[in-house]
């Protein structure tokens, strides 16, 4: 099967039966996302939709913790000037591709999800956590607001309060808590995670590739498809605002300092 090609470094890409498996490999930084490693992503979400060999895409990470959300340093370098007014970005393209991909998406989640490692979530049909999982949005610590559809999608996945504890209050939901809201579809232990989302990819590419197909759709129209774009349009132009304001700024600042 023809493999995606991936320049970054830190994401590695295996096509094999039916099933992409994409894995995030960057755990001495705690799986943090770059530009470089989203636009890897995407291509391989792109590969996934243009090849018929490929039934399932499954994403997973190294190390014990899922992923860290957006690389603080390389945010922190951003400034207005190199940021393009109606470009959704690397981090927003994939998460568009993801949400438009008619192929079964199952994420696996082990320790820490932050930012969008949890709210990447919310555009997988199927997300399998080990018991030591647990969902963080991050904006509000970095007075940021939410983003990749999150403010719309959450309240309707978990309730309104629910979706306040992790958007406003910034809670930590642990594993048990997630799988009774709804965030995640299984709990298995840390120990049989890799396993038990690769037989979930694999029972996914059994099926009826145009019904599934099918199925995404009917699915996407009935959560309203033209709602969340608008939504991740209007939260990404308020996002970007925010990611200059010198609020956010200083507490990245803060971070950095602390990392060091």
């Amino acid at each position: 099967m023809p493999q995606p090609e991936v320049d970054s470094g830190y994401i590695r890409a295996e096509s094999r039966d039916g099933i992409l498996r994409v894995t995030i490999d960057r755990a001495d930084k705690r799986n943090a996302l770059t530009a470089a490693m989203y636009d890897d992503m995407s291509r391989c979400v792109e590969h996934a939709g243009a090849d018929d060999s490929v039934r399932t895409l499954l994403i997973d990470s190294e190390g014990d913790m899922f992923c860290a959300g957006n690389d603080v340093a390389e945010f922190a370098a951003a400034t207005p000037e190199n940021r393009t007014p109606g470009s959704a970005g690397p981090a927003l393209s994939f998460i568009k591709r993801l949400r438009a991909l008619d192929k079964p998406v199952v994420i696996a989640v082990q320790g820490q999800a932050t930012g969008i490692g949890t709210t990447m979530l919310l555009h997988a049909d199927l997300v399998i956590a080990g018991e030591s999982a647990r969902f963080f949005t991050a904006f509000i610590d970095l007075a940021l607001v939410p983003e990749a559809g999150s403010s719309l999608l959450l309240p309707g996945l978990i309730g309104r309060q629910n979706a306040a504890r992790l958007l406003l209050a910034g809670d930590t939901l642990e594993s048990d808590e997630a799988l009774r809201m709804g965030l995640i579809a299984y709990r298995v232990g840390d120990a049989e995670l890799a396993d038990k989302a690769m037989d979930l990819a694999k029972k996914l590419s059994a099926k009826p590739p145009e019904a599934i197909r099918q199925t995404k759709q009917l699915l996407r129209e009935g959560l309203g498809n033209d709602d969340v774009d608008g939504q991740i349009e209007r939260e990404a132009e308020r996002f970007g605002e925010r990611l200059f304001s010198d609020e956010v700024r200083e507490i990245m600042n803060r971070f950095l300092k602390r990392s060091k």
